[in-house]
Protein backbone atom coordinates (compact mmCIF):
# COMPACT_ATOMS: atom_id res chain seq x y z
CA UNK A 1 0.00 0.00 0.00
CA UNK A 2 1.51 3.62 -1.19
CA UNK A 3 3.08 5.57 2.23
CA UNK A 4 -0.27 8.21 2.84
CA UNK A 5 0.31 12.15 3.55
CA UNK A 6 -1.63 14.38 5.30
CA UNK A 7 -1.29 17.94 3.53
CA UNK A 8 -2.76 20.24 6.48
CA UNK A 9 -3.21 24.07 6.77
CA UNK A 10 -2.04 25.72 10.00
CA UNK A 11 -2.05 28.35 11.61
CA UNK A 12 -1.63 28.90 15.28
CA UNK A 13 -4.56 26.50 16.91
CA UNK A 14 -2.87 23.33 17.03
CA UNK A 15 -6.44 21.92 17.99
CA UNK A 16 -7.37 22.34 14.15
CA UNK A 17 -4.71 20.07 13.05
CA UNK A 18 -4.71 17.63 15.66
CA UNK A 19 -8.16 16.88 15.49
CA UNK A 20 -7.28 16.05 11.62
CA UNK A 21 -4.69 14.00 12.98
CA UNK A 22 -7.02 11.69 14.92
CA UNK A 23 -9.89 11.40 12.15
CA UNK A 24 -7.41 10.97 9.16
CA UNK A 25 -5.32 7.92 8.29
CA UNK A 26 -1.74 9.01 6.96
CA UNK A 27 1.63 8.30 7.28
CA UNK A 28 3.47 11.40 7.15
CA UNK A 29 2.40 15.03 7.52
CA UNK A 30 3.18 18.24 5.95
CA UNK A 31 1.94 21.69 7.55
CA UNK A 32 1.34 24.40 5.05
CA UNK A 33 2.41 27.67 7.71
CA UNK A 34 3.85 30.85 7.82
CA UNK A 35 7.06 31.47 9.56
CA UNK A 36 5.54 32.88 12.71
CA UNK A 37 3.26 30.08 13.12
CA UNK A 38 6.53 27.80 13.26
CA UNK A 39 7.57 29.59 15.92
CA UNK A 40 4.76 29.34 18.22
CA UNK A 41 3.60 26.67 20.96
CA UNK A 42 1.39 25.22 18.89
CA UNK A 43 3.84 24.28 16.42
CA UNK A 44 5.40 22.64 18.91
CA UNK A 45 2.39 20.75 20.31
CA UNK A 46 2.08 19.28 16.94
CA UNK A 47 6.10 18.47 16.50
CA UNK A 48 5.82 16.77 19.53
CA UNK A 49 2.99 14.72 18.70
CA UNK A 50 4.64 13.53 15.28
CA UNK A 51 7.71 12.45 16.96
CA UNK A 52 5.65 10.60 19.61
CA UNK A 53 4.00 8.76 16.90
CA UNK A 54 7.62 8.37 15.12
CA UNK A 55 5.82 9.85 11.96
CA UNK A 56 7.49 12.30 9.37
CA UNK A 57 6.68 16.24 9.63
CA UNK A 58 7.26 18.50 6.84
CA UNK A 59 7.07 21.98 6.93
CA UNK A 60 5.89 24.10 3.64
CA UNK A 61 6.61 27.96 4.06
CA UNK A 62 4.14 30.20 2.68
CA UNK A 63 2.94 33.58 3.28
CA UNK A 64 -0.87 32.96 4.84
CA UNK A 65 -2.36 36.50 2.99
CA UNK A 66 -1.23 36.10 0.06
CA UNK A 67 -3.27 33.41 -2.46
CA UNK A 68 -1.19 32.85 -4.99
CA UNK A 69 1.92 31.89 -2.38
CA UNK A 70 -0.49 29.60 -0.32
CA UNK A 71 -1.78 28.07 -4.08
CA UNK A 72 1.74 27.54 -5.22
CA UNK A 73 2.96 25.95 -2.19
CA UNK A 74 0.01 23.64 -1.65
CA UNK A 75 -0.06 22.57 -5.40
CA UNK A 76 3.88 22.04 -5.06
CA UNK A 77 3.63 19.41 -2.29
CA UNK A 78 1.24 17.43 -4.11
CA UNK A 79 2.73 17.01 -7.26
CA UNK A 80 6.04 16.43 -4.76
CA UNK A 81 4.57 13.49 -2.89
CA UNK A 82 2.53 12.33 -5.74
CA UNK A 83 5.83 11.78 -8.00
CA UNK A 84 7.36 10.44 -4.87
CA UNK A 85 4.23 7.69 -5.41
CA UNK A 86 2.59 8.33 -2.09
CA UNK A 87 -1.26 8.84 -1.62
CA UNK A 88 -1.96 12.46 -1.25
CA UNK A 89 -4.72 13.85 0.95
CA UNK A 90 -5.73 17.86 2.34
CA UNK A 91 -7.03 19.44 5.70
CA UNK A 92 -7.97 22.51 5.13
CA UNK A 93 -9.43 23.25 8.77
CA UNK A 94 -6.43 25.73 9.83
CA UNK A 95 -4.63 29.03 9.05
CA UNK A 96 -5.99 31.94 7.05
CA UNK A 97 -8.76 31.73 5.08
CA UNK A 98 -6.39 33.01 2.03
CA UNK A 99 -4.21 30.12 2.96
CA UNK A 100 -7.03 27.48 3.16
CA UNK A 101 -9.22 28.89 0.26
CA UNK A 102 -5.84 28.44 -1.72
CA UNK A 103 -5.16 25.10 -0.43
CA UNK A 104 -8.40 24.11 -1.25
CA UNK A 105 -8.05 25.23 -4.74
CA UNK A 106 -5.07 23.33 -5.45
CA UNK A 107 -6.97 19.94 -4.25
CA UNK A 108 -9.69 20.37 -6.59
CA UNK A 109 -7.07 21.32 -9.55
CA UNK A 110 -4.88 17.61 -8.63
CA UNK A 111 -8.53 16.12 -7.15
CA UNK A 112 -7.22 15.12 -4.02
CA UNK A 113 -9.01 14.32 -0.62
CA UNK A 114 -10.04 17.12 1.09
CA UNK A 115 -10.85 16.78 4.58
CA UNK A 116 -12.91 19.80 7.01
CA UNK A 117 -11.67 18.67 10.28
CA UNK A 118 -13.48 21.06 13.40
CA UNK A 119 -16.19 19.34 15.51
CA UNK A 120 -16.32 16.66 13.02
CA UNK A 121 -14.75 15.20 10.10
CA UNK A 122 -16.37 16.26 6.89
CA UNK A 123 -14.95 15.03 3.59
CA UNK A 124 -15.23 18.01 0.85
CA UNK A 125 -17.13 17.00 -2.27
CA UNK A 126 -13.73 16.80 -4.34
CA UNK A 127 -13.62 14.52 -7.34
CA UNK A 128 -10.44 12.00 -6.47
CA UNK A 129 -8.18 11.73 -9.40
CA UNK A 130 -10.29 14.57 -11.51
CA UNK A 131 -8.68 17.89 -12.29
CA UNK A 132 -9.91 21.11 -13.59
CA UNK A 133 -7.37 20.53 -15.96
CA UNK A 134 -9.85 17.41 -17.41
CA UNK A 135 -12.77 20.06 -17.56
CA UNK A 136 -10.97 22.02 -20.22
CA UNK A 137 -11.35 20.55 -24.17
CA UNK A 138 -8.80 19.71 -26.59
CA UNK A 139 -8.98 22.98 -28.37
CA UNK A 140 -9.24 24.90 -24.91
CA UNK A 141 -5.86 22.79 -24.16
CA UNK A 142 -4.09 23.64 -27.56
CA UNK A 143 -4.87 27.46 -27.43
CA UNK A 144 -3.99 27.82 -23.63
CA UNK A 145 -0.16 26.26 -24.66
CA UNK A 146 -0.25 28.32 -27.68
CA UNK A 147 -0.25 31.77 -25.97
CA UNK A 148 2.89 32.29 -23.90
CA UNK A 149 2.42 35.76 -25.53
CA UNK A 150 0.03 38.23 -27.16
CA UNK A 151 -0.79 36.48 -30.88
CA UNK A 152 -3.38 37.74 -33.42
CA UNK A 153 -6.56 35.45 -33.40
CA UNK A 154 -5.90 34.89 -37.03
CA UNK A 155 -2.51 33.43 -36.80
CA UNK A 156 -3.54 31.44 -33.68
CA UNK A 157 -6.69 29.94 -36.08
CA UNK A 158 -4.00 29.12 -38.91
CA UNK A 159 -1.41 27.30 -36.65
CA UNK A 160 -3.86 25.36 -34.76
CA UNK A 161 -5.34 24.29 -38.07
CA UNK A 162 -2.14 23.02 -39.01
CA UNK A 163 -1.93 20.21 -35.91
CA UNK A 164 -5.97 19.53 -37.19
CA UNK A 165 -7.78 22.01 -35.19
CA UNK A 166 -11.13 23.25 -36.91
CA UNK A 167 -10.85 27.23 -37.17
CA UNK A 168 -14.75 26.83 -35.57
CA UNK A 169 -13.66 24.91 -32.80
CA UNK A 170 -10.21 27.44 -32.18
CA UNK A 171 -12.45 30.34 -31.79
CA UNK A 172 -15.15 28.61 -29.41
CA UNK A 173 -12.16 27.48 -27.34
CA UNK A 174 -10.86 31.35 -27.29
CA UNK A 175 -14.24 32.38 -26.40
CA UNK A 176 -14.79 29.65 -23.55
CA UNK A 177 -11.46 30.46 -22.40
CA UNK A 178 -12.14 33.93 -22.36
CA UNK A 179 -15.42 33.88 -20.58
CA UNK A 180 -13.81 32.28 -17.92
CA UNK A 181 -11.14 34.94 -17.37
CA UNK A 182 -8.30 32.73 -18.07
CA UNK A 183 -7.25 34.65 -21.44
CA UNK A 184 -7.98 38.13 -22.47
CA UNK A 185 -9.14 39.67 -25.52
CA UNK A 186 -8.28 42.64 -27.31
CA UNK A 187 -8.49 44.99 -30.78
CA UNK A 188 -4.81 46.06 -31.72
CA UNK A 189 -4.62 48.08 -35.22
CA UNK A 190 -8.22 46.25 -35.86
CA UNK A 191 -6.45 42.98 -35.26
CA UNK A 192 -8.42 40.84 -32.64
CA UNK A 193 -5.20 39.78 -30.49
CA UNK A 194 -5.73 37.05 -27.46
CA UNK A 195 -2.70 36.93 -24.80
CA UNK A 196 -2.86 35.61 -21.57
CA UNK A 197 -4.49 37.34 -18.34
CA UNK A 198 -1.57 38.80 -16.26
CA UNK A 199 -3.90 38.20 -13.13
CA UNK A 200 -4.37 34.63 -13.59
CA UNK A 201 -1.38 33.50 -15.66
CA UNK A 202 0.55 31.63 -12.80
CA UNK A 203 -2.67 29.72 -12.35
CA UNK A 204 -3.32 28.76 -16.13
CA UNK A 205 0.34 27.63 -16.55
CA UNK A 206 -0.74 24.80 -14.07
CA UNK A 207 -3.46 24.06 -16.44
CA UNK A 208 -1.32 23.23 -19.23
Amino acid sequence: MAERVLISTFGLDAEKVLRSLRWVSYDRLALLAGGRSAQEPGFRRIEAAERAAGTGLEVVAVDPFDFRSCFEGALGAIRRHRKAGREVRMNVSGGTKILADAALLAAFQEGVEVWHCEERPLRLPVLRGVTFSDGLTKAERAVLAAVDRPRPVSSLVARLGEEGHREATVRSAIAGLHGDGLLSLSIRRGKAVVSPNPDVAWFVRTLR
